[in-house]
């Protein structure tokens, strides 16, 4: 296997390269939106989704360098549960207010709003089960 020695990949290199990437996918996308080139945002978007999550995946494999640590892994599991529980606290808070006003004819739930419920709240059964996968596994 050949590794990637020497000082041109570091931490702060890997971060920067896999967000950079990641970054200028989303602005594509959101440019190809706003110029009505939807077609042109989104390939813009999926080749820098997948070449920056292929450099997010295998730079730590090919590098004998330690491109993430426990401070990394803490900061991902603090800013996921910080995510599922704001998602969760506004859903909880909104979701039913919507229904409420939908069902007194003030306001109409549309499709778009109707997806949204709708993945969120699979987003957060797959959020279960995952969880429950890893609490099995420790």
């Amino acid at each position: 296997m050949t590794t990637i020695n020497g000082p041109k990949l570091t931490r702060q290199r890997y971060r920067g390269l896999v967000y950079g990437i990641a970054a200028i996918a989303i602005l594509g996308l959101l440019a190809g939106l706003a110029l009505d080139q939807h077609l042109l945002g989104s390939v813009v978007y999926m080749v820098g989704a997948w070449f920056g999550g292929g450099i997010a995946v295998g730079a730590p494999v090919w590098t004998d360098r330690t491109l993430q640590d426990e401070r990394d892994y803490e900061l991902h599991n603090r800013a996921s549960g910080l995510l599922v529980g704001i998602t969760m606290v506004v859903g909880l808070s909104v979701l039913p207010a919507l229904y409420v006003l939908d069902a007194g004819d003030i306001v109409e739930i549309s499709g778009v709003v109707s997806g949204v419920v709708f993945t969120l709240s699979a987003l957060f059964l797959l959020y279960g089960v995952c969880f429950g996968i890893v609490k099995r596994q420790y």
